[in-house]
């Protein structure tokens, strides 16, 4: 566990009992607003209890979003935020496009993660395009003109969003691909009889056996615009997910870059997934101070990756494993695929808690100072000192 020193200004005794509070305001919070299926919500509950007990950029992050919670004007804001962004309009796709350009100039400041100066072949993969800002930057930093690019996004007759990249050298492939199950490892005969569809998965490979890129970008979202079959709406999200780490490590040079973007550090996931990178990668996590600042988004960068180790080769079959059981199984066999103890979380923290916290601290601090600075909240906020006052007189 981090010690006093590395987490926290004040004393043991003051800790300690902030820390205990918070945890039970937490799993009152919880209850009233799961946020995690059933079977992880042990191991969740033990990541919130070890963060409120240990880092104080968390317990301040947990008090704001708290506070959030009970205003509705919070709400009111994101309802908006996800208004512009389901609407296609060409003012807010070039927005979009110029906020991504933004964000990857700013990550590859802080991280280096475009520079493929010394790669004499680079090829890049980037399999949820749209609107293009990533691949564009990322094409116009390379000193090599013939970089390779693979860029796939959904179909705007499908919902989704226009694509405005500039370099003429790449075609984009526009095809939903959560539907590639070939690449996937599914056959026909893994579609159970009793399906119930409709379906148009993709039974042969888009990417070649031998097809292997320096850097992937992960960065994909599940689409409200999207119009999906009943089937697939409960694990939408996870289907995507697996989709783009398999392949992407799948594909991957070694000593390549994933750049891979997720939600929640402290969530049971994230720990989850930022530690089994950081056994075969070099591990950065970086969240943008303007437009990512109130929301929980941030980014892993995985550098290095011994794409060709064991535990990568498994971490692919895993992965592709788990996309079978979130399309095809029952609703016990995908519960039982997160289930995870209290005890395992435990065992995980023991062995990796140091190394995330100390990752994490900037980017619990970067979100709490984008929370307390927030419209909706700083009004919520001097309402309520305002009521404390009346109550007093």
């Amino acid at each position: 566990m981090p010690s006093d020193a590395d987490t926290s200004s004040s004393s043991p005794g003051e800790h300690a009992t902030t820390g205990q509070q918070e945890q039970e305001k937490t799993r009152t919070m919880m209850q009233a607003r799961p946020e995690v299926p059933e079977p992880e919500r042990s191991a969740q509950e033990t990541i919130r209890d070890y963060l409120l007990e240990n880092v104080e950029e968390f317990r301040r992050l947990h008090e704001l979003r708290r506070k959030g919670w009970e205003t509705s004007r919070g709400d009111d804001h994101f309802k908006k935020q996800r208004a512009v962004a389901d609407k296609c309009s060409t003012s807010s796709t070039y927005f979009f496009y110029a906020m991504m350009k933004t964000i990857a100039i700013d990550l590859d400041r802080a991280t280096d993660v475009l520079n493929l100066d010394e790669v004499e072949q680079p090829a890049l993969l980037d399999m949820c395009v749209a609107p293009g800002g990533f691949v564009d930057t990322a094409a116009a930093m390379s000193m090599n003109p013939d970089i390779y690019i693979r860029a796939m996004s959904l179909p705007v007759e499908q919902g989704g969003h226009a694509v405005k990249i500039l370099d003429t050298k790449v075609d984009v492939e526009y095809r939903d691909i959560t539907t590639l199950a070939a690449d996937m490892g599914i056959t026909k005969d893994d579609v159970p009889l009793n399906f119930p569809g409709p379906y148009d998965f993709l039974f042969e490979k888009v990417l070649g056996d031998n097809e292997k890129f320096d850097l992937v970008f992960c960065d994909g979202q599940v689409l409200r615009t999207h119009p999906r079959a009943e089937w697939r709406e409960p694990r939408e999200a996870t289907r995507l997910t697996l989709t783009q780490i398999a392949l992407g490590l799948e594909h991957m040079k070694k000593d390549g870059t994933m750049v891979i973007l997720m939600h929640k550090l402290d969530s049971w996931r994230s720990f989850d997934l930022i530690h089994q990178f950081s056994k075969m990668a070099t591990v950065q996590l970086y969240k943008h101070h303007k437009h990512h600042k109130i929301r929980s988004s941030f980014y892993l960068v995985a550098k290095n990756i011994q794409a060709e180790s064991a535990l990568a080769k498994e971490m692919v079959a895993m992965w592709k494993h788990r996309y079978k059981i979130a399309t095809f199984g029952t609703d016990e066999e995908y519960a039982e695929m997160h289930r995870v103890t209290r005890e395992t979380a435990l065992v995980e923290l023991e062995k990796f808690g140091d190394k995330y916290v100390a990752m994490g601290k900037k980017i619990w601090k970067t979100q709490a100072d984008g929370l307390e600075k927030a419209p909706f909240l700083e009004k919520h906020t001097k309402e309520q000192s305002k009521r404390r006052t009346w109550k007093m007189r």
